[in-house]
């Protein structure tokens, strides 16, 4: 692991990078802080993603097929305006006594506003480490910064141990 203990998650669409997550971190007893972005789902399909702060749980819109302004990703358009008040509450905002930052993930979508990226870029030089699911376009600009693991359904188990031996050493 890198010096910094920064953990990157990247893989296929779908192979389970953001459920990774979730299980690794429900086996500790880290202070943990955040963001997620879980899908917003209505009849079955995903109609857009949301952003969740992991310390207080409040709900805000990433993105969704209803917007009808903000830069657009696929089908989606992104609220860069909920975007930019969650990076601020969840990822600049955070106390003392935070063991792992959390955030699900550096996307697109999230690249789209300058002030998320920066607030990754300052929290990947910082002393607390950051657990990040990882598009795997974004692979080549952040792997100098921590440790990456490719998550496919053949290594899953593997990547899930590596990562939760990780954490333990950050556990108190």
């Amino acid at each position: 692991m890198e010096r910094s203990g920064n953990i990157f998650i990247t893989g296929p669409p779908r192979s389970g990078k953001s459920t990774l997550v979730k299980k690794v971190l429900k086996d500790t007893d880290l202070k943990v802080e955040g963001l997620r972005t879980p899908d917003i789902r209505e009849d079955g399909d995903r109609k857009g993603f949301k952003l969740v702060d992991m310390e207080t749980g409040e709900e805000g819109i990433l993105a969704h097929v209803d917007l009808e302004r903000g830069p657009k990703v696929s089908r989606y358009r992104v609220d860069l305006k909920d975007l930019e008040k969650f990076t601020k509450k969840s990822l600049r905002d955070h106390p003392d006594g935070c063991d792992l930052i959390v955030i699900d993930e550096i996307g697109t979508m999230e690249l789209f506003s300058d002030e998320f990226e920066e607030a990754v870029k300052d929290l990947l030089n910082e002393d607390i480490p950051v657990l990040a699911v990882l598009h795997r376009n974004q692979v080549e600009e952040y792997e100098r910064s921590g440790e990456v693991y490719d998550l496919n359904e053949r290594d899953y188990e593997k990547v899930k141990n590596k990562i939760k031996e990780s954490l333990k050493k950050l556990d108190r």
